[in-house]
This record gives structure tokens, sequence and C-alpha cells, in this order.
């Protein structure tokens, strides 16, 4: 029986995340989120101001509208009070962004 010897190649395999820890691809998805989020948030002030705007007087219209600014607001901090927290629960387990 011959014994043959198989030579091959390396292959590295790009990394699609560019992330080396886990704790390191949360921070980017908080941090794409957060961005997200507020562009998202933008448009809804937009709408409001519009929505106000045009009103005429209606107070249905502007309490609708007022009701949206507010609920926008409250989702706005959330989104920076979750960025918060990822960044904390890092700084705790010794993690540096």
């Amino acid at each position: 029986m011959k014994i043959l010897t198989a030579l091959a190649q390396t292959v590295t395999i790009p990394n699609p995340l560019a992330s080396n820890s886990i704790m390191d691809l949360v921070d980017k998805v908080a941090t794409w989120l957060l961005e997200v989020g507020l562009i998202i948030s933008t448009i809804i002030i937009i709408w409001a101001a519009i929505v106000f705007m045009t009103s005429g007087g209606n107070t249905e219209r502007v309490t609708t509208a007022r009701k949206t600014l507010w609920y926008t607001i409250i989702g706005i901090v959330i989104l920076l009070l979750a960025k918060g927290l990822t960044s904390l629960v890092a700084n705790f387990l010794g993690g540096n962004f």
C-alpha cells in the first residue's frame, strides 16, 4: 500500500460582519438601530408638524399631532437609553467600544 501525501492550500473566509467579538457586534447593531430610529423619528416629527400646521383649528387633528410628537419623543428617549444600556453592559463586562 502506497501512502500519498496531500497538498492543499489554505482558504481564508472573510468575516462578513467585520466584528471580532460579540460585544463589538452588539454595539454595531445598537448603533445601526439608533441611526435608523433617529432618521425615522425625524420624518415622524416633520409629519406631526405638517398635521399640526394644516389642522385649521380642528382640535382632533391638533390632539393627534401632539400625541404623535410626544410618542416620537418618548421613542427617541428609549432609543438613546438602549444605546446607553449596551455601552453600560459592555463596560460592566470589560469591553471597550
